[in-house]
């Protein structure tokens, strides 16, 4: 692996969704910071990252090295942990991998304090106290009742040291909510140790913030147990980023899935799960039914009203398209004014039912946008998936499309179901 530390190759990928632009974002990111290219190489770097990549390159960093593949390969955000040699035992890196774009944004946040602290902990009480006092954490420390007997110095959430000392910790965690979750087991009663446990704590003024806790339960010379002791973290920026990113993740497969105009599957998308449920409809000997249609006359309503109607009409029909389908059904605008649905699990019945739904809406699309003496509606051609073997997408969708044609030559806004394609061969129908 490479290191690399300009924003050239980067900044030809333009901003990352969400207006975050790696350009930007690596060199100004707090800690360690890397983008990686699709051969775990990296192609924009800050200066806080040259011993991690170099770490990487030497081979000395293999379960990270791991990690990058694997989240290359499959396209899933991960978080791994990385120990750089160094002098007083060096640093320890919580390492966040996000993949966006066909590269990799690598985010590494400096964990070696709370580290440190969990190893003093088990040495020296003092030695924790001195540590905390002079850290940004929130170190804390619980007795049997649940009550803190010790906060850092710098107090926490807003309130001063005296005043968490004696309080009880349950009083400072969030409510439960879909998006404050409670752990199972809160970290100041653990009595086992706990590493990086995300917990909502609630601010004096109100306000919540995401924290990370690790933790070491106190027992006495007979085991017996006495409390709890840790560090939390104020993650809830570093949180709020990684969600953005998240969401642009998110959004970049929505836009990279579907058509741009209707918000159905775009071509590649759809034949890409089609192809799928055929597989598996096959081996389930399931039927299931693709209508491939178009409208008639669409082209004089772009000439005669304007391209900005038609757009209307091609966004109607998809809106129509999916009031009629289930939610395991599938749409797609495949181009022009051409659409596929795929019915699963669906007989001959359904799809001429779904057919004579889809003459309706063609009628309210004339009443609505037709051009006079050019009645707009819609062409229809409707097949059924092969039980007897496997077929390839496109032979299926090639024979839609002859049916849709077979539809139009027998005049327009008409339907044409083809025949089951193995009934022939004695497959039941």
């Amino acid at each position: 692996m490479s290191q690399g530390s300009t924003a050239m190759d980067a900044g030809q990928d333009g901003h990352l969704a969400g207006g975050l632009d790696p350009a930007l974002l690596v060199p100004q990111f707090p800690g360690p910071a890397a983008l990686l290219d699709a051969g775990g190489h990296a192609v924009l770097a800050n200066e806080a990252a040259a011993a991690l990549l170099a770490a990487l390159s030497e081979n000395r960093l293999p379960a990270l090295a791991a990690a990058i593949a694997a989240a290359l390969q499959d396209g899933q955000m991960r978080q791994d942990r990385a120990d750089l040699a160094g002098t007083r035992g060096g640093t320890a890196l919580q390492i966040t991998l996000i993949p966006t774009a066909g590269k990799l944004l690598l985010l590494g946040r400096d964990g070696t304090l709370e580290r440190n602290l969990i190893q003093a902990l088990m040495q020296s009480r003092q030695l924790f106290k001195d540590l905390v006092s002079c850290s940004t954490d929130f170190a804390w420390e619980t007795k049997a009742d649940g009550r803190f007997g010790f906060v850092s110095p710098r107090g926490a959430l807003g309130y001063t040291a005296r005043e968490l000392e004696g309080s009880s910790a349950r009083d400072i965690v969030a409510p439960h909510s879909a998006e404050t979750p409670v752990p199972a087991i809160l970290p100041f009663e653990a009595q086992t140790p706990q590493e990086a446990t995300e917990i909502f704590l609630q601010r004096k003024d109100g306000t919540v913030g995401c924290f990370e806790v690790s933790c070491l339960p106190v027992r006495d010379p007979h085991g017996a147990w006495l409390g709890v002791r840790g560090v939390a973290r104020d993650v809830t920026e570093a949180r709020e980023r990684v969600d953005a990113l998240r969401r642009a993740h998110k959004q970049l497969n929505k836009l990279a899935n579907t058509d741009g105009l209707t918000g159905l599957l775009n071509r590649r998308a759809f034949l890409t799960e089609l192809d799928k449920r055929l597989g598996r409809h096959l081996r389930n000997k399931l039927r299931g039914t693709l209508i491939y249609f178009d409208l008639d006359n669409f082209k004089k309503v772009n000439d005669v009203r304007g391209h900005q109607v038609g757009d209307e009409v091609l966004k109607h029909v998809a809106e129509a398209a999916r009031r009629l389908m289930r939610g395991v059904d599938l749409a797609s605008r495949i181009g022009g004014d051409e659409f596929l649905l795929w019915l699963e699990e669906t007989d001959r019945n359904s799809a001429e039912s779904i057919s004579l739904r889809l003459h309706e809406i063609g009628r309210e699309l004339d009443r609505q946008f037709g051009v006079e003496g050019f009645p707009l509606g819609l062409s229809v051609g409707a097949v059924f998936s092969r039980l007897d073997r496997l077929e390839t997408t496109e032979s299926l969708i090639a024979r839609a499309d002859e049916a849709m044609y077979a539809a139009k030559k027998g005049g327009k806004g008409r339907s044409h179901i083809a025949p089951l394609p193995d009934a022939e061969d004695g497959v039941p129908t």
